[in-house]
């Protein structure tokens, strides 16, 4: 016989009611104070996005103009071009418009700031919206001039909304004769977290990029040296079937960052820079409990194979040294004495699908039900601001 299936098992697996009814499109509406938080509470996104605009031309040397990267809005969608190649086939732009990126708050600061306001977010670290796109490429022409600018540009952007908006750059990882500079230059600018892609592609010598090779070494001695975090962002493309190439892409990619951080761990990186600080973005929680425990395993089962070898146990390094953003996350709040409450952040992910925008005050209220006030406070602001040095 075949295997009766219970049909109250086959519903979502999404604790927040109103996950499961948002409006995907550029008419979502923000939710609204109905109660209000413990005294001392303050709700900082540790994660929000605003969209680039056309900020490569001028600045471009006039002899490469023509491989500067453009961002104007036409026809309906942002498009995203270097020389004639569409870096987001258009179908898939207009499709973007139609589901978040046409959100005014996306683009227009004063609009984004009705919708934080409406929703008690008093500050946000802003990430690129297509950036990603551009770290595709890790062999990319003009690396220079394409981060620098953006670097430039972001900062002006933050500066329309002072004490709201700060900013996330990218420093040089590709040249270690560059990185110091390049890490002070951010500095300068006001930079509050400093992000490298996932896909480091190769150096300026043509070398593969590794986090854990000592050759990266000037990297992140500026970076510690500097007190500005190191963050790893999910969003670079992953190649998939047509068929279910949404749902494949966004599972692949929150999956976690097992790779980078075993790269910054077992590599030794924190053991020769205890004062650097890595975010790991947009990824969740969960994945953390899981990979700590296979991580102390390999250093126990392993030990006669460790190299270099470890001043602490690799779980030590996360509570010491990292810390991951999530919007909601059950599993990942149910595991909090494995995780660490004092190394999640809350972050809203403004205003992409899969945002907390619409319904932000009930993922809030799901932190606070899940554990103390104390730590529930931690997470959702007070961490972010230390972190993040956005008094």
């Amino acid at each position: 016989m075949g295997e009766i299936i219970d049909a109250a098992h086959d519903e979502y697996v999404l604790e927040i009611p109103e996950q499961r009814t948002i409006d995907v499109s550029p008419e979502r509406q923000p939710q609204r104070a109905q109660q209000p938080w413990p005294t001392g509470t303050r709700i900082i996104s540790a994660d929000s996005h605003l969209i680039e605009g056309d900020y490569w031309l001028d600045g471009f040397p006039e002899a490469k103009k023509d491989q500067a990267p453009r961002l104007v809005f036409h026809d309906g969608y942002f498009d995203l071009t270097i020389g004639d190649r569409h870096m987001t086939p258009p179908s898939l732009a207009k499709h973007l418009c139609t589901s978040m990126e046409c959100t005014p708050g996306l683009s227009d600061i004063p609009a984004r700031l009705e919708d934080l306001d409406a929703e008690g977010v008093e500050k946000e670290l802003i990430f690129p919206q297509r950036l990603f796109g551009l770290f595709m490429f890790g062999e990319m022409q003009n690396r220079e001039e394409v981060f620098s600018l953006y670097n430039q540009a972001i900062a002006r952007r933050c500066a329309e909304a002072p004490d709201r908006l700060y900013p996330v750059m990218v420093p040089n990882y590709w040249d270690m004769t560059e990185a110091a500079a390049s890490v002070r230059a951010c500095q300068a600018l006001g930079a509050r977290a400093l992000m490298v892609p996932l896909k480091p592609g190769r150096d300026k010598d043509g070398e593969h990029i590794n986090y854990n090779d000592p050759n990266m070494d000037p990297l992140y001695e500026a970076v510690a040296d500097s007190g500005i975090p190191l963050t790893f962002h999910i969003g670079e493309a992953v190649r998939t079937a047509v068929h279910g190439a949404a749902g494949i892409s966004l599972l692949v990619q929150m999956q976690g960052f097992r790779l980078q951080w075993s790269q910054l761990t077992f590599g030794g990186v924190f053991d020769r820079f205890p004062k650097l600080k890595a975010v790991f973005v947009e990824g969740g929680l969960s994945w953390v409990a899981s990979m700590l425990h296979d991580a102390d395993m390999a250093a126990t089962h392993f030990r006669t194979s460790m190299n270099p070898k470890l001043a602490h146990a690799p779980s030590w390094y996360w509570r010491n040294h990292c810390y991951a953003t999530f919007m909601t996350d059950p599993a990942g709040l149910a595991l909090l004495d494995r995780i660490g409450p004092e190394t999640c952040l809350w972050s809203s992910d403004y205003p992409h699908q899969e945002s907390t925008f619409g319904y932000t005050r009930s993922s809030i209220q799901a932190v606070f039900d899940a554990t103390s006030v104390e730590n529930a406070q931690r997470i959702v602001g007070k961490t972010a601001l230390d972190l993040f040095r956005m008094e």
